[in-house]
């Protein structure tokens, strides 16, 4: 995670106005020019409801995204889960038979994204994602309370296409899907959560908001 920080300390240090001395009325003393710069990046947040699957079986799937954009590029951070638990009745887990085994998974994630298509309306981008998670498994018998039967530690890995609309210059909504393959100890882990999932999203552009907040801010405070 402290490679994200630093980055996003870059990012804050590309935004900031630039500082040059340089001898300017030929007497050999330096003056400081300050030039100031738009931002070298912009700020995006959002919200991700997803269908997703579990041993092929459709589940919801919720998350959001932190995410730093320059020129076509974006790092991000987020975080991911099931909306409820998976629920298999019946099933024999381990010694225990005719049990509701349920099942609940959720990862974080960091993520490289290109944009193919980035313009006033639209943007089209290829995220890769890999993160860390766990699958925890329990079973219940006849109603009664869950008890806990194994947790397994994931290395998620997807790669996916969406699509996003500027309905305003600070709120975007957007489409997409992919594969996500989950690297785990056991393969049957890996089989029982490795799929496609599809999402729609629904966004903030953070960056757009502040900086038309500090503007109108100096407006009034006739800065």
């Amino acid at each position: 995670m402290s490679r994200w920080v630093i980055a996003f300390a870059l990012c804050w240090a590309a935004a900031l106005p630039v500082h040059a001395g340089g001898p300017l009325d030929g007497t050999g003393e330096s003056d400081l020019v300050i030039t100031k710069r738009k931002a070298g990046f912009r700020v995006l947040f959002n919200f991700d409801f997803r269908r997703t699957f579990v041993n092929a079986e459709p589940v919801r799937f919720y998350g959001f995204r932190l995410a730093a954009q320059r020129n076509k590029d974006i790092i991000a951070v987020g975080a991911y889960g099931l909306g409820d638990p998976y629920v298999q009745p019946g099933i024999t887990l381990g010694p225990h038979t005719d049990v509701d085994v349920i099942t609940d998974f959720d990862f974080a994630l960091v993520s490289y994204e290109r944009l193919l298509i980035d313009s006033k309306r639209w943007q089209v981008g290829v995220p890769l994602s890999v993160g860390l998670g766990s699958m925890r498994r329990g079973y219940r018998t006849d109603g009664g309370p869950l008890q806990p039967y194994s947790v397994n530690e994931l290395v998620p890995v997807e790669l996916s296409l969406h699509t996003d609309y500027n309905i305003l210059y600070w709120l975007f909504v957007g489409v997409g899907g992919g594969y996500r393959y989950v690297l785990a100890a056991e393969r049957s882990t890996t089989n029982t959560l490795s799929d496609w999932n599809y999402y729609f999203k629904v966004g903030l552009r953070a960056g757009e908001l502040l900086k038309r907040a500090r503007k109108e801010f100096r407006k009034d405070n006739g800065s």
